[in-house]
């Protein structure tokens, strides 16, 4: 009997068996005919489990890998071919060689439906479950469950590997419950592993009620979570602010001789310092160093992060010094927190103590991002004094630094300096684009340095790049602001000869707007018929700035007709173009349209605002005035408002 076993022991043993065909009359050469005999009893491990065969399963790997139009029906005639059937453990180990999920699927299937009294076990479907839970597959999930619905009609019994897995796949509601269900059925005893992963997929469904009573009852079986599950715990409860909770669980730990790593000092600081105790916070930090352990990143930043709340200047400024001290070099998340609290407390000029200390970690990047962050923080001084220090130390320049330099010297009407900075911006490696020029013309245009803004035109043109349509709608408005009518009109020429840009609605509304306020209301008139013949259609921009127009030249009647087309052609009008209106109707002592104008704006759901109000505090007085306030027109532009 033992040799017997040992026979069927013997891994990959073959017999041969031969017999003499040939002999020479010398009788020393002869020619055998060789036979291979293959035994037909598959091959069991010490367990008496048939052992699966390599050959076997290289070969239906290889077969439904290759690209065949139907490896499957390939696979089904190979497989007629054996002696024996496929096992589950073979077609275990062949899930496990597939590189696709779906092509696993597909073979999963396959095996029961095609393949003569085979059964899946098990194990087979716990490989089916680890192939799902990798699988990107926006249905992995619905497989998952049709898995488990076939496992459960085919009176297949899980073990708790199957649990674990499907805990880890499902995460939380309904289908957790019915993996906790899966437990009682199949008379399973949930282990250490299984405590875990049911704590973390209430956890990642952020429901730390749950997470805490699952690891009080891991307590009472005496199941000790590790590190990376108190972390998670800790995290969520200190999330939703439970803040006694998450200390006794720190307690626990360190009772459970679980010593506390980096990020759990780091979730602790985060929360202690979230509930203003900053001395907490400090002292967590400190107890983080006497255990030996070496602050991260994130340990540094949200310990910093604590301390600015705090407004504790010298001490957030003396641990990034530390920081630095340590080797662990700040980031941006690092700089935003101690700018805005230098910014917040008037202490600015502690900023070059800061890139003082960091000078071997400041670089161009660093220095960009302060100077942007500054710019938009409003403080134009310090960000163009740090911007200075940045192109005398590096020979490199960064475009967003420049860019955003360049946008808050102009918001800050430096228009010298800006200028000169377009003009020395190539030096430091960085070709000027339309977008900085158009940021320098809009500043320009603004403060209305016509010269300036020809020269750096002319200079845009001969040296590029070239404008694009927003420089010539800003070029235009400009223009037009400045009463340079004739200028207007030569660059709206200049770009219909453009073959890379056409006029848009704004470039028509610009110039609409510049010859009708400077009086050639006809030509404006025009130009809007002119839109519309190149299929642009009037917006509620251009008709105001027409029904304003006609208005102030005392063509009531025109305005009128105006904003008549405009709501047959279906252009809604704003409270803008009824206050323009109304007004126009005032002044010229039509009282009786204007009340009936002043209607149709409740009609329309409209609220009125104070212009509208003034309007019809003149009506109700009676006096029609000539002298009124000037305003900047808000949906216009720079469209003189219905009160001048």
């Amino acid at each position: 009997m033992n040799n017997v076993r040992l026979l069927l022991r013997r891994g990959y043993a073959t017999r041969y068996s031969g017999r003499v065909v040939t002999e020479m009359d010398n009788g020393r050469s002869v020619a055998v005919e060789v036979q291979v005999q293959v035994p037909n009893i598959q091959q069991l491990d010490p367990r008496g489990y048939p052992l699966p065969r390599r050959d076997l399963v290289c070969k239906v790997v290889n077969i439904l890998h290759s690209r065949s139009p139907d490896p499957f029906t390939e696979l089904s005639d190979y497989l007629e071919t054996l002696t024996l059937t496929l096992t589950p453990s073979e077609a275990s180990e062949i899930l496990k060689s597939l590189q696709s999920a779906s092509l696993a699927l597909q073979f999963f299937r396959f095996c029961p439906s095609s393949i003569p009294k085979f059964r899946h076990d098990c194990f087979t479907y716990n490989r089916i479950l680890v192939i799902l839970s990798k699988s990107s597959s926006p249905d992995r999930v619905d497989s998952v469950r049709r898995i488990i619905d076939e496992m459960e009609r085919s009176r297949v019994r899980g073990n708790i590997s199957t649990v674990n897995l499907l805990i880890g796949i499902f995460g939380g509601g309904e289908d957790l419950n019915r993996c906790l269900q899966l437990v009682e059925k199949w008379e399973l005893n949930m282990n250490r592993y299984t405590y875990k992963c049911l704590l973390q997929a209430h956890l990642r469904s952020r429901d730390s009620n749950k997470g805490l009573e699952v690891y009080q009852e891991m307590k009472r079986k005496g199941y000790q979570p590790d590190i990376f599950a108190y972390n998670m715990l800790l995290d969520a409860l200190a999330k939703d602010e439970k803040v006694d909770q998450a200390t006794k669980v720190f307690e626990d730990m360190k009772k459970k001789h679980c010593e506390p790593d980096e990020y759990t000092y780091t979730i602790l600081i985060r929360m202690t310092g979230k509930h203003g105790k900053p001395d907490d916070a400090i002292s967590l930090f400190q107890q983080m160093l006497s255990k030996n352990l070496t602050p991260n990143l994130i340990a540094y930043n949200t310990t910093i992060q604590v301390l600015s709340m705090q407004r504790m200047v010298d001490k957030t400024i003396y641990l990034f010094s530390k920081m630095v001290e340590n080797n662990c070099c700040p980031n941006e998340f690092t700089y935003s927190i101690i700018l805005n609290m230098l910014a917040s407390e008037g202490q600015l000029g502690r900023l070059d103590e800061v890139i003082e200390i960091s000078k071997k970690y400041m670089n161009k990047s660093i220095y960009a991002y302060l100077v942007r962050t500054l710019s938009k923080l409003g403080h134009a001084s310090e960000a163009h004094r740090l911007f200075c220090h940045m192109w005398t130390f590096h020979d490199q320049g960064d475009r967003d630094a420049y860019l955003s330099m360049l946008e808050s010297l102009c918001k800050e009407g430096k228009i010298t300096e800006s200028i000169d900075l377009l003009t020395k911006i190539h030096e430091k490696g960085i070709i000027t684009d339309t977008i900085m020029y158009n940021t320098v013309f809009t500043s320009l245009g603004k403060s209305k340095q016509i010269s300036h803004l020809l020269d750096l035109y002319t200079k845009m043109k001969q040296d590029g790049p070239p404008p694009d349509i927003f420089t010539y709608n800003i070029l235009i408005s400009s223009f037009g602001r400045s009463g340079r009518v004739d200028e207007a009109v030569k660059i709206f020429e200049e770009l219909e000869k453009n073959p890379n840009c056409k006029p848009d609605i704004i470039t028509y509304n610009s110039l609409i707007n510049c010859l009708g306020k400077n009086g050639d209301v006809d030509e404006a008139y025009m130009k809007c018929k002119e839109m519309e013949e190149q299929g642009l259609n009037p917006d509620v921009v251009t008709y105001s700035t027409l029904i304003e127009c006609f208005g102030k030249s005392d063509k009531v009647e025109m305005a009128c007709k105006l904003f008549d087309e405009m709501i047959s052609e279906g252009c809604c009008p704003n409270i803008v173009t009824y206050n323009i209106l109304l007004d126009c109707l005032e002044r010229c002592g039509r009282t009786a349209e204007a009340v009936d104008l002043y209607g149709k704006i409740k009609e329309q759901g409209l609220t009125p605002d104070w212009i509208t109000y003034s309007i019809l505090e003149r009506l109700q007085s009676g006096g029609h005035g000539k002298f009124r306030s000037r305003r900047q027109n808000p949906i216009s532009g720079w469209v003189v408002s219905p009160l001048r």
